[in-house]
Formats: structure tokens, C-alpha cells, sequence
């Protein structure tokens, strides 16, 4: 169970707060930080762009339970010259974090609470006539536990992880090998 600082408590049961969502998504070119307010927000050395009514997050999920949670994060307003940059900038598999903050004055107050960190999945675009709309799928990192293992069990894989481990060099041999058992 996760709990939040007690500066964040505090301004909740103070009663007025204003909330404020932060993303970090990692692209080919590098990290893009967007906050829901408008203007440039400071947090943790990193600049948040506010993408304001622009932006829009999916449902994030979190239980008790071990699954594999998405949600998805939209840009809308995105000029068409700029689509195909857009699309090649897309990095599958990148490290995507979004945070629940208040606000007081336009500062935070404490540390922003981690809702959702995962990775880029592949992106659905919608078009209108003036301008597109892409929308980002994030999976959580447990998806990772459905796929299939492309790890061998050989003496190359070992190496390739734990270079002076010898302890699959017999395997290959044992594969090939007949061996006789109870026979006298």
C-alpha cells in the first residue's frame, strides 16, 4: 500500500487544493515533461510544459492484485505539417510516468504522488479536418511477465549476461549425448 507525503495530506484536509497531473514520456529524441495547467511548471530539475485542455489521460487502475494495468495519454491539436515527426518520435517500449500533484500559489506542495510508470505502446491516431489527435497506449511493466522469454538455456546466453560463468558449457554436449541407464 502507497501513502502520500505528509504535505500532501495536510493540503487535503485543509480542504482546497488544486490538483495537477505531470507526465513524463520518453521519446526518440529525448524526454517531453507536460503538466495539465498552462505554462512551464518546475519540478525535480525538470521543466513540465502545460499542455492545459489539450492533453487528456486515460483511467488509471491500481489493486492489490498482480495485473497488468494500461491507460493511455492523448495530445489533441497536433498541426498536420508536424504528424509525421510526430509518429517517427515514438519510441516502443519507453519509460512513461505520470504523477498526481497540488498546487498552491503555482508551486507544489510536497512530492508529487507516482499514479502510473510503464512503458510506450503503440500509438492510435485520430483526424479531424484542421488538426490530429494521438493517442498513446502505456502498459504497465508486469505485461512483460505474459510475454515468452527469448532467454536460452545454453552456455551463450549465460556468458552474454555473466561473461566469466561457466555453467552451461556442458549443456550443449548433454543435449547430444546417449547415455544408457540401468543397463549392466
Amino acid at each position: 500500500m502507497r501513502t502520500l507525503n505528509a504535505s500532501m495530506q495536510a493540503a487535503l484536509s485543509a480542504g482546497v487544493i488544486y490538483p495537477a497531473i505531470l507526465v513524463s514520456l520518453t521519446f526518440q529524441t529525448g524526454t517531453q515533461y507536460v503538466w495539465s495547467g498552462v505554462g512551464p511548471l518546475v519540478w525535480s530539475g525538470n521543466t513540465y510544459q502545460g499542455v492545459g485542455t489539450l492533453g487528456k489521460i486515460g483511467t488509471v487502475v491500481e489493486g492489490i492484485g498482480v495485473r497488468a494495468d494500461g491507460t493511455t495519454v492523448t495530445l489533441s491539436g497536433v498541426d498536420p505539417t508536424l504528424y509525421a515527426d510526430c509518429m517517427n518520435d515514438i519510441q516502443l517500449g519507453a519509460p512513461a510516468l505520470i504523477y498526481f500533484a497540488l498546487l498552491s500559489e503555482g508551486a507544489i506542495i510536497g512530492a508529487p504522488y507516482l499514479l502510473f510508470s510503464g512503458l510506450v505502446d503503440k500509438p492510435t491516431v485520430s483526424e479531424s479536418a484542421d488538426s490530429i489527435s494521438i493517442t498513446l497506449n502505456l502498459e504497465s511493466r508486469m505485461t512483460n511477465l505474459q510475454r515468452a522469454s527469448n532467454k536460452r538455456y545454453d552456455s551463450a546466453t549465460q556468458r552474454a549476461m555473466y561473461p566469466n560463468d561457466s555453467a552451461f558449457n556442458w549443456v550443449e554436449q548433454l543435449n547430444d549425448a546417449s547415455i544408457a541407464w540401468g543397463t549392466s
